[in-house]
């Protein structure tokens, strides 16, 4: 078992674009939130995350819903715990976005082929 697989993730973690993931974790089960720093509605609003991790590996997803707004749309998340080369704990994720509007008005929904989003963050402890 690598000394990764006992690191704490509990915390926040930034990732380039400037977005927020706090996560606290029970017996691999993940809680938090996360803070988008990109969309047009989801932009600096908090929302509920959930997830699982098993050793280095994690995943968890963000539905973009909160008391105020729904934007039906979740975001899945897959990663994986490493150190950088000045030996920085980094999640690496690749994410798909599933959304149901292609609009910030919520008036055009998307088509079958335009309804899935993906890219990839990395996340490092946010101090």
């Amino acid at each position: 078992m690598s000394e990764l697989s006992r690191f704490c993730i509990e915390g926040k973690w930034i990732n380039q674009n400037g977005s927020m993931l706090e996560l606290i974790e029970d017996k691999g089960k993940l809680d938090g939130s996360y803070v988008s720093r990109k969309g047009r509605s989801a932009a600096g609003k908090s929302y509920p995350l959930m997830g699982q991790r098993n050793g280095i590996v994690l995943a968890f997803q963000v539905n973009w819903q909160d008391e105020k707004s729904n934007l039906e749309s979740i975001t899945s998340f897959s990663g994986r715990l490493a150190l950088d080369p000045a030996g920085v704990p980094t999640i690496h994720t690749m994410w798909t976005l599933v959304r149901r509007w292609e609009d910030e008005a919520q008036k055009k929904s998307t088509g079958i082929w335009n309804s899935f989003l993906t890219n990839a963050d990395i996340f490092i402890p946010s101090n």
